[in-house]
């Protein structure tokens, strides 16, 4: 009786062969693809995070900005209510803090937290050491004294600074800040340490007369992900600000991503709507006939 041996004829074994690296070229394949798709997926939700937080902050300190507590007193110095940092300042193209591209802006506000607290926040850009990135720089003074008419002195320095240098948010690619009056017009300058070109529009004279004026301030924030994304270089447009508050930047190809996230405040301790009465047509506080 003869005996008959089963097993796989050469040409069953070169097709299981290649449906084998098939399979495993597909799965390959596939697992790069989502660890990609991971990857542009986490770098885009921790800039939409960090987005997302900054502006909360920074539209916080706008509502408060000029807000004084109605017994607030402090007996350091009484011009603190009418000092040239009782307000807000937005500089504009100065160059320790205009940014990568040359044109981003800094803000300061100051409010009451208490009737013997005031505190002053400033938010402005700062370069990393050794790299051409950026970051939103964030410092909190308490009680600030600065130069004032009533013999406090010339920039004494009587505070406390509890936040000095903080990262607030890292790659950082511009940050425009646009104070705007109650009709929608911008309102040009508001500053308090301002650039060659504000002062020569008027400096910290015409911004003092301007604080007063500014109803809402719009906040153009763009950052960049931290790791490279795309598999290919490409170029970038950001769109933001308005003259003579920024302009749209042309960034050369490369493989971050980046998004320009916007706010629009209402500054409600500073511009403030006036009632008009309906009879006489006069604000109400000088109508004869309000209330009546």
């Amino acid at each position: 009786m003869t005996k008959k041996n089963s097993g796989f004829t050469l040409a069953e074994v070169l097709v299981a062969t290649v449906i084998g690296i098939i399979s495993i070229a597909a799965a390959f394949a596939s697992y790069n693809y989502f660890q990609k798709s991971h990857k542009s997926v986490t770098q885009k939700a921790a800039v939409n995070g960090s987005a997302r937080e900054v502006l909360a902050m920074i539209s916080r300190d706008l509502r408060n900005t000029g807000y004084y507590h109605v017994d607030f007193e402090n007996n350091n110095c009484e011009a603190l209510r009418e000092s040239q940092y009782d307000y807000i300042g937005i500089t504009h193209n100065k160059k320790w803090i205009n940014g990568k591209y040359k044109q981003s802006d800094g803000l300061m506000v100051t409010y009451s937290i208490s009737a013997k607290e005031r505190i002053r926040i400033q938010y402005f850009l700062t370069q990393y050491q050794n790299s051409s990135d950026w970051y939103l720089k964030r410092v909190v003074n308490i009680n600030p004294i600065g130069h004032s008419r009533s013999g406090c002195g010339a920039w004494t320095r009587n505070y406390n600074m509890p936040v000095d240098d903080e990262v607030l948010v890292p790659y950082i690619e511009d940050l425009q800040l646009i104070p705007k009056d109650k009709d929608g017009n911008i309102v040009f300058p508001v500053c308090t340490s301002c650039s060659n070109y504000e002062n020569s529009q008027g400096g910290q004279t015409k911004s003092k007369e301007n604080m007063k004026k500014v109803h809402t301030v719009e906040i153009y924030l763009t950052l960049r992900s931290p790791k490279e994304v795309f598999s290919k270089a490409r170029p970038t447009k950001i769109i933001n600000g308005e003259a003579p508050y920024g302009s749209n930047i042309d960034v050369p190809p490369d493989k971050y991503y980046r998004e320009t996230f916007f706010a629009s405040v209402h500054t409600r301790n500073l511009a403030k709507h006036v009632a008009i009465s309906e009879q006489t047509g006069t604000s109400i506080g000088e109508s004869s006939s309000y209330n009546k």
